[in-house]
């Protein structure tokens, strides 16, 4: 499947990136600067059901120095089929290594560390330019067969697996993890020795505990914390939810870059350092993404994924207005096209709309696959 080309995809305004004197930080031999001068180096956090090689790609355009694939099972990566096919389609990354706009990193987790480094292998074959550990999913499921964030509660064995990995691949390895399992075992300072001593190149901690899941406040002191004592680049993740957000992060924590994930959902704009965007360029992303949809995933299942994304996109429509049953409701990729035409050459006034996700919003968005 031929994956569009970034520089001439229409629909989405891709902002100009500025010669940067700031200094480069480096995962392995990849230089990360940020999108201008005075920006946070940002990145697009594996999300599961999200972090397709359509959103990853928006995103990079819009200013996402990392693109996340969203997690996939060791166990699973060698099976054929449509949607271990799909799930694996890195296509996106050679635009990258064209163009030089991100880096596509994607997440292996499993139970069983030589299967772990099986897998990374494959996920380096198949074109990721960065392997990534999930240490930091919470889900209770997922964690009683000893995947993900059981690992912290081992740190020999969390060395292991990140060591085991790490001699699999010729890439970089990064992982994502959280502060410790809960309030009385914060060891992140542990964590980030543990895991730079095996080999990993980038650490992205999410500033909460397992217990936590998504609940409370992250806690960015922890996170700096973290930065005072560690050798690779680190990004700070949680409670980022406006591109203030990720600017504060970065000088609360001095972490290296900032990872976003379910802000990103509703504004991906936020990447280019922008609170929102206009109803017309809203309307041109959407066209532009379910395009895309159609072509990764057919029509049918390609414009119901998309609809995920034109509900926060366009939240601020009352429920019952004509556009947002359209939106929601037109099944037909050509009908919904022609309509997103229309409502765009109708506009009038179009001013800039705040996309931020409320506190309560956003926990609405939390699930399995993030970290």
């Amino acid at each position: 499947m031929a994956v569009p080309n970034t520089l001439a995809a229409p629909g989405i305004e891709v902002p100009a990136a500025e010669p940067s004197s700031e200094p480069a930080f480096h995962i392995g031999t990849h230089a990360l600067r940020p999108l201008r001068p005075g920006m946070p180096v940002m990145a697009l956090a594996p999300m599961a059901g999200v972090g397709n090689w359509v959103f990853r790609l928006i995103c990079a355009q819009l200013g996402a120095r990392l693109v996340g694939v969203e997690f996939i099972n060791c166990r699973l990566v060698h099976q054929t089929g449509r949607r271990m096919e799909r799930l694996l389609n890195f296509n996106d990354a050679e635009v990258y290594r064209q163009t030089g706009i991100s880096l596509l990193a994607a997440q292996i987790y499993g139970n069983d560390i030589a299967m772990m480094a099986e897998g990374a292998a494959e996920l380096e074959r198949r074109g990721s330019q960065v392997v990534d550990i999930n240490f930091g999913c919470s889900v209770p499921q997922i964690i009683r067969k000893g995947s993900c964030a059981a690992f912290l509660r081992d740190l020999p064995r969390f060395y292991e697996a990140v060591r085991a990995t790490v001699d699999a691949v010729s890439v970089p390895v990064m992982v994502k993890t959280r502060i410790g399992w809960d309030d009385d075992s914060i060891n992140i300072v542990e964590i980030v020795e543990q895991a730079q001593d095996a080999g990993a190149q980038a650490i992205a901690i999410h500033g909460r505990t397992v217990v936590q899941k998504y609940d409370g406040r992250a806690d960015w002191d922890w996170i700096r914390r973290a930065c005072d004592n560690a050798d690779v680049p680190i990004f700070g993740n949680g409670d980022v939810r406006t591109y203030e957000d990720a600017v504060a992060m970065t000088e609360q924590t001095g972490c290296d870059g900032v990872m976003v994930g379910r802000a990103a959902m509703a504004n991906p704009w936020i990447f280019s350092g922008r609170r929102g965007a206009s109803l017309a360029q809203r309307i041109d992303l959407a066209a532009e993404q379910v395009r895309w949809m159609a072509q990764y995933k057919g029509e049918r299942v390609g414009v119901q994924e998309t609809r995920k994304h034109l509900v926060l996109y366009f939240r601020d429509l009352e429920r019952g207005s004509v556009e947002r049953q359209r939106l929601l409701t037109t099944a037909s990729l050509g009908e919904l096209l022609d309509f997103l035409e229309h409502w765009r050459e109708s506009l009038q006034e179009d001013e800039e709309r705040d996309l931020e996700l409320s506190r309560s919003e956003a926990d609405r968005l939390a699930w399995s696959g993030t970290g």
